[in-house]
């Protein structure tokens, strides 16, 4: 189901897994570690062994108990208005079960109306309707992010079944798809290289494909994860295509890659300036601003979304842009 919310998906930020067998998360949650970190996604799914998994049950109620204790003093995470925004009180909160029937388990747990939404691993035209049965019992305020990681995603016919079916499915807002890079070299029988952005892989031709499948259908897409700690610069200009895609997040697997995200995000003033000038209310049919031609009735949804990312990501200056230094 595609309907407005409080949230808007460029509030994803970077996205840190977290495994529910771990007993820090409710500091992460109240901005005692990890301060800066704009979304979590509680993990009972491949971050957790099979034999932990009733100890991740236990640990997650505990946790929403707890949550439940000190719900006052953990505001929302809604988005500023004022493009130069302050710091959400909270994280966004996701959990991504193992399955169907362990979301549907979720639905019962005390509290649960507290997560912001739930993230459905290896989802495709072969599970949907799985998936849509666990979800009959959330609240339709919960978001849903389906990820987009099995083999069948490599057929174009499959793929327009199901971003029709992500828009028939569900009664709750389907927030954004993720792209689940590593299952999907998996079913390759490949890994990332490490030497290169996921752009310049068989993955990075298919993230194109699932662009131009989903987004006509007012879907968000969230980037592949990038698991090598050790080259910052490649990073960074993985960051910059995710962005220029208008990819709304990444997810990262260690602190020192938060800020990177971030900043990546941050839209130059020069660029939000282009983008006023396009939603202005007298803007003319075609003109030229700051050495380029501006054409309303084709540039107004892009600049929507650069205005939103502004609201949920801030901006930078242009001149003082050391992200682009450093690239």
């Amino acid at each position: 189901m595609l309907k407005p919310h409080a949230h808007h998906p460029y509030q994803l930020g970077a996205s840190l897994y977290m495994p529910a067998t771990r007993q820090d998360i409710w500091q992460v949650i109240k901005r005692d570690k990890l301060p800066t970190i704009n979304s979590i996604i509680i993990c009972l799914e491949d971050a957790v062994s099979h034999s932990d998994v009733e100890l991740a049950l236990e640990r997650l109620q505990t946790l929403l108990h707890t949550w439940a204790t000190h719900v006052d003093s953990i505001n929302d995470p809604s988005k500023h208005a004022d493009i130069q925004i302050e710091q959400p009180t909270r994280p966004l909160v996701f959990i991504r079960p193992r399955h169907p029937a362990m979301l549907e388990q979720l639905s019962g747990f005390a509290h649960i109306d507290l997560i912001d939404g739930f993230v459905m691993p290896k989802v495709d035209m072969y599970s949907l309707s799985n998936w849509r049965m666990a979800c009959q019992n959330l609240s339709t305020e919960q978001l849903l992010m389906p990820t987009l990681e099995t083999a069948a995603l490599f057929n174009p016919h499959h793929n327009q079944e199901l971003a029709i079916g992500f828009k028939e499915a569900f009664s709750q807002p389907v927030f954004a798809l993720r792209i689940g890079g590593n299952d999907l070299f998996a079913a390759l029988r490949l890994r990332r290289p490490k030497n290169s952005i996921v752009y310049d892989t068989p993955i990075g031709t298919l993230a194109y494909q699932l662009l131009g499948c989903f987004v006509p259908h007012g879907f968000y897409l969230t980037a592949p994860v990038f698991e090598y700690l050790d080259q910052p610069t490649l990073f960074m200009q993985e960051l910059t295509r995710d962005v220029s895609l208008g990819l709304v997040g990444k997810t990262v697997i260690h602190p020192s890659q938060i800020a990177l995200v971030q900043q990546a995000y941050c839209v130059p003033l020069s660029i939000l300036d282009e983008a006023q000038a396009i939603l202005h209310s007298e803007a003319k049919a075609v003109f030229k601003y700051n050495n380029t031609m501006l054409e309303p009735a084709t540039h107004r949804a892009w600049a929507t979304e650069i205005v939103n990312r502004a609201e949920a990501c801030g901006t930078l200056d242009d001149g003082n842009n050391d992200y682009t230094a450093r690239l």
